[in-house]
C-alpha cells in the first residue's frame, strides 16, 4: 500500500517528538514554549538553559549531501545567531542526530550540507553527530 506524502508541518511536528523522546532518553530536561512564535522549539536544561531549534530533513542532493535549511517564516528569512543556542538536525532516513552550537553555523549561508552516510566524512559538522553531551 502506498502512503500519501505528509505536509512539511506534520513532518516537523513528528521530528520534534523524536527530539523530545531522544533527549529524555539521554536524561535531559526538556521544556516546550507555549505557542508557535518563538524562534526556537525547546528549552533544554536545568541550571543552564539552552534554546534549541529542531530541524529534520530527508533532502538528498546530487552532491551526495543531506541539506538542512536555516530559514523560517513566510516570506522565508534566515535565522539570526541570537534566535537559538543549538541547532538539532535529524536526518530522517538514517535516524542520525546532529547537535550543532549556533557559533559553529555558517554566517551567510541559508543551509547546511551534512554527510552522515559517508563513514570517513571530513565535514566540519561531523563532530556534532550525537553530541547530546553539549546540552548538559
Amino acid at each position: 500500500m502506498k502512503t500519501r506524502p505528509r505536509p512539511p508541518k506534520v513532518i516537523g511536528e513528528w521530528v520534534e517528538l523524536r527530539f523530545m523522546s531522544r533527549a529524555a532518553d539521554k536524561g535531559l530536561t526538556i521544556s516546550k514554549p507555549y505557542g508557535d512564535s518563538a524562534p526556537f522549539d525547546f528549552v533544554v536544561g536545568r541550571r543552564k538553559l539552552h534554546r534549541v531549534q529542531v530541524r529534520g530533513t530527508s533532502i538528498y542532493t546530487r552532491r551526495r549531501a543531506y541539506v538542512v535549511h536555516l530559514l523560517r517564516g513566510r516570506p522565508a528569512v534566515r535565522f539570526s545567531r541570537r534566535d537559538f543556542d543549538f541547532l538539532a538536525v535529524y536526518i530522517i532516513p538514517l535516524e542520525a542526530w546532529y547537535l550543532i552550537p549556533v557559533g559553529s553555523l555558517p554566517r551567510r549561508r541559508s543551509g547546511l550540507q551534512l554527510f552522515p552516510h559517508i563513514p570517513v566524512s571530513s565535514s566540519r559538522f561531523e563532530k556534532f553527530r550525537d553530541a547530546w553531551h553539549l546540552l548538559r
